[in-house]
């Protein structure tokens, strides 16, 4: 293997890594932000920081949908976001796609969410 073949490879493995965990980052923020809102205690300074955040997340989370959940559940995605996909798939999902589209819903989003249950 050359050298640019193998700093491909670790780049790739990189992106796969830190994509989902970004996304999830983000999204744990900005549930606490709608926590805030709902409390009706979000600042300005909160919005400054908080909206492009916000952007941000649902860019990561639109190329997590194409790349990283198209990798994981082997399909095309459906819908624009990898909530709504892990929504559909445990909702109306069958065998393994949807016993893993459960398991990451329970595992990172429900306790997330202010609602106890991530729809999507």
């Amino acid at each position: 293997m050359t050298w640019p073949t193998v700093i491909l490879i670790a780049l790739l493995v990189l992106w796969f890594i830190k994509l989902p965990w970004s996304l999830w980052v983000a999204y744990v923020a900005i549930m606490r932000l709608k926590q805030v809102r709902e409390a009706g205690q979000l600042t300005t300074a909160m919005k400054v920081f908080g909206y492009p955040l916000l952007f941000r997340g649902l860019v990561l989370d639109f190329f997590c949908n194409l790349i990283t959940a198209s990798l994981l559940f082997r399909e095309w995605p459906r819908e624009w976001t990898v909530s709504s996909r892990l929504w559909r798939l445990s909702q109306t999902g069958t065998g393994w796609r949807q016993q893993r589209a459960i398991a990451m819903r329970i595992a990172l989003l429900d306790a997330i969410d202010p609602s106890g249950l991530h729809k999507g």
